[in-house]
């Protein structure tokens, strides 16, 4: 009896290295992501994202921004901005009360992108 990967088919093989595409562009563009926000900081009450130039930008104008300076896929860097407020920027100096309000603010601008994607 043949083992399991022995009995590969083509198609089994297009969809392992398409989904391997898949996770290789996803990562570029995370890095994309990282690196254009290093310097960013949140105002969460007024949902947007301060860049270090001073620019104010929302979820939507921050990926137009990055997906001109990367061409990387409007889409997918959206996704990854929503990814990065919701798991990844931290904010300085807030006290555990603080936070928690932050959170909930964050929580709040996120729900819709996080519905429609």
């Amino acid at each position: 009896m043949k083992r399991r990967n022995q009995q590969r088919t083509a198609g089994e093989d297009a969809i392992d290295r398409d989904l391997d595409d898949g996770l290789r562009r996803s990562e570029q563009v995370l890095l994309e992501v990282l690196e254009a926000l290093e310097n960013a900081s949140v105002d969460p009450l007024e949902r947007k994202i301060l860049w270090a130039d001073g620019s104010r930008l929302s979820v939507e104008d921050t990926a137009r921004r990055i997906h001109a300076q990367s061409g990387m896929p409007l889409e997918s860097i959206e996704s990854h901005v929503v990814g990065w407020l919701e798991m990844i920027y931290e904010p300085h100096g807030l006290n555990e009360h603080e936070m928690e309000e932050f959170e909930i603010l964050i929580e709040q601008w996120i729900t819709p992108y996080e519905e429609a994607l």
